[in-house]
């Protein structure tokens, strides 16, 4: 009888442990996860989204994305406004740029003309200058790289649209011994400066 009742204790004991017991039971589906970096997507067009038909009120809307350094975040936007369930969402991101009038002027684009010029290509940017380059370093109000090239020719600064994602504009000034050229982003990202035969390279990811 003994023996039995030990024999049932051990199935019973079996049955409910777990595979590998210095595991939790369960996972928070909300948490951070860092995975490799990889920024090689399709950029989004548009997408639609249709509704069951008994759908009413939409409550919120969930972000789920891959920041620069490669962590997911998720971000909720509450809405709680009524909805037609027969017209789809439609989720798409806009293009649209705000039309910027630089503040050049006829003699600062000859110029620039003459000493620096901005040429931009996807996502990079040449900057060309019969001027070694002296540092580079990065900004954060507003998200931008600055560029320091050796110039002793005292010159009015001037600023040059690029609109070419994610360079915005670049602002070239005057600081004595060196010319600084400040290339603007659309947000954060992760730059490199190279150095070049004919000024410097910038790539932005």
């Amino acid at each position: 009888m003994i023996k039995s009742i030990f024999l049932v204790s051990i199935v019973i004991v079996s049955a409910f442990s777990r595979e590998n017991p210095f595991f939790a039971t369960s996972e928070n589906p909300n948490s951070s996860v860092t995975s490799e970096k990889t920024f090689n997507k399709p950029p989004l067009q548009s997408m639609t989204y249709n509704f069951p038909d008994q759908a009413r009120i939409l409550q919120e809307v969930t972000f789920k994305f891959k920041n620069l350094d490669g962590s997911i975040e998720t971000r909720r936007l509450e809405v709680d406004q009524s909805i037609d369930w027969r017209s789809p969402i439609v989720l798409s991101q806009s293009n649209n740029k705000k039309i910027e009038t630089p503040i050049t002027t006829k003699e600062s684009t000859n110029q620039e003309k003459s000493f620096v010029q901005i040429v931009p290509s996807g996502n990079q940017v040449s900057i060309l200058i019969n001027e070694p380059m002296i540092r580079h370093f990065t900004l954060s109000d507003p998200n931008s790289v600055a560029i320091d090239f050796k110039h002793n020719e005292v010159f009015q600064g001037f600023e040059k649209l690029i609109n070419s994602a994610p360079f915005t504009k670049a602002k070239i000034t005057n600081h004595g011994k060196f010319a600084r050229v400040i290339l603007i982003l659309d947000g954060r990202h992760e730059c490199k400066v190279n150095k070049t035969a004919q000024g410097a390279q910038v790539i932005c990811k």
